[in-house]
């Protein structure tokens, strides 16, 4: 799960999806991406279950379906977790 939100560009992906439902365009417009990467980035997160999509009318939209927290502790906790939790 870390390879998948340790990347700059899908984190930021996630943090529009936080907001609201967006379609491609809009992601490509918010985070300065192609429509290939921006796409790319969406397939990874639909593989592991972050994100799903449907469609409405022409437009295809991605919504996040799972809540994803990171939690790092100093020591002597030395905690380094993520949650993944259904929405």
């Amino acid at each position: 799960m870390l390879d998948i939100i340790g990347s700059r560009k899908r984190l930021e992906i996630l943090k529009y999806l936080s907001q609201e439902d967006r379609y491609v365009s809009e992601l490509m417009e918010l985070t300065d991406m192609d429509g290939k990467r921006v796409k790319h980035h969406l397939q990874r997160l639909e593989d592991e279950d972050l994100v799903k999509s449907y469609k409405e009318g022409r437009r295809k939209y991605y919504k996040l379906v799972k809540d994803v927290s990171l939690e790092v502790s100093k020591p002597p906790e030395g905690k380094f977790l993520v949650y993944v939790t259904e929405e």
